[in-house]
């Protein structure tokens, strides 16, 4: 393992990272490259490709977030499945004009992941998307059952045999907590770590960052011999400065990813935590992070459904209102403030997006 400490660059470096969205595209392919035993070949819902073929990478986003099996058994409720995959391939194109390459769909079998849907999807818009096998924080009694060697295995088939019955092969372990680490969720920290350990695939996690539960799962996975440079702790920009600096410290990487989240929201707007950190907080502490030499150790992304039912379907206007750009929010607003933030020396200079 490469110590994260030997791993710092210049200012000059990091601004090149800034440049390219904190180097998510290279970051990532770095993870895969470096963090992957014997591995140079990233899976992506139309088959491997080349770690370097990545390109403009986002860390953490969902095609559609829901529950299992509602997309199959309900899918007037996305508008018809071919009205919602024309739609959902039209905005990952105007994604792909804008510079996105890759995508990392972290939507997991409880989050209602249907693989082909994502497979035609990927094809129609030419945008990459690296699928995920793992389990958010929705167990069914059928998955809260399982043992870890279960789930163990569950995810290593879903990783080295296909999903759903095809040879599609997941390219990450996403896994989730709350506020809290129950039964489940160490259940399936543990199946991750050993999962990943098996196949060499990386881990990216759902963290409260304002609850410091990834300092609760790094020490599942180091318990587990799980090294910090094999995981993405998630959710870490809505989290305190020395959370943040500890982990990365450890040899963590960090996903900036619901960074759209930081700004102001309208009334009644659903998955909004009150008190939150403002746009103008997130991209101070990504500054500081990249003024500490850890630009190589930070994944930009939004967090972004293009689909959502988790929520009431009269709440879900409200949830584009207050991210009109979608996926395109760090292509289009935080890119820009936090390259100015780095090139403003100490001062931050990122006016707010909106």
């Amino acid at each position: 393992m490469i110590s994260p400490m030997t791993n710092r660059i210049s200012r000059r470096q990091a601004l090149t990272h800034v440049a390219a969205a904190i180097g998510v595209a290279s970051v990532f392919g770095r993870t895969f490259a470096e963090a992957q035993t014997r591995r140079t070949t990233v899976n992506t819902v139309l088959g491997p490709i080349d770690t370097s073929k990545l390109g403009f990478t986002l860390s953490h986003e969902h095609i559609i977030a829901s529950s299992a099996g509602v997309w199959q058994a309900w899918p007037e409720l996305f508008g018809g499945h071919e009205k919602f995959i024309a739609a959902a391939s039209d905005q990952l194109k105007r994604a792909r004009d804008e510079g996105v390459n890759t995508i990392i769909d972290c939507t997991t079998i409880d989050l209602g992941r249907d693989i082909r849907m994502m497979h035609e999807v990927s094809r129609r818009s030419g945008v990459q998307v690296v699928a995920a096998t793992g389990h958010w924080n929705d167990p069914s009694n059928s998955m809260r059952s399982r043992s870890v060697e279960e789930l163990v295995d569950f995810f290593v088939r879903e990783i080295t045999v296909g999903i759903e019955g095809t040879d599609i092969k997941a390219g990450i372990i996403k896994v989730a907590n709350g506020n809290m680490i129950d039964p489940f969720g160490e259940k399936v920290l543990r199946a991750a770590a050993r999962a990943s350990r098996m196949t060499g695939l990386p881990v990216t996690t759902h963290s409260p960052g304002a609850a410091r539960i990834g300092e609760k799962q790094a020490v599942i996975f180091e318990a587990e011999g799980l090294s910090p440079s094999k995981v993405c702790i998630g959710h870490s920009d809505n989290s305190p400065a020395d959370y943040q600096s500890g982990l990365v410290r450890r040899g963590y990487y960090l996903g900036m990813d619901q960074l759209p989240r930081g700004g102001p929201v309208p009334p009644g707007t659903p998955l909004q935590a009150p008190g939150g950190l403002t746009w103008e907080q997130r991209y101070a502490q990504i500054k500081a992070l990249v003024d500490a030499g850890f630009a190589n150790h930070l994944m930009l992304g939004n967090d972004h459904s293009l689909a959502m039912t988790l929520q009431t379907t009269a709440s879900d206007p409200l949830r584009i209102a207050a991210n009109p750009d979608g996926m395109l929010f760090v292509v289009r607003k935080a890119r820009t403030c936090v390259r100015r933030a780095v090139r403003g020396g100490d001062r931050l200079q990122a006016d707010p997006p909106y």
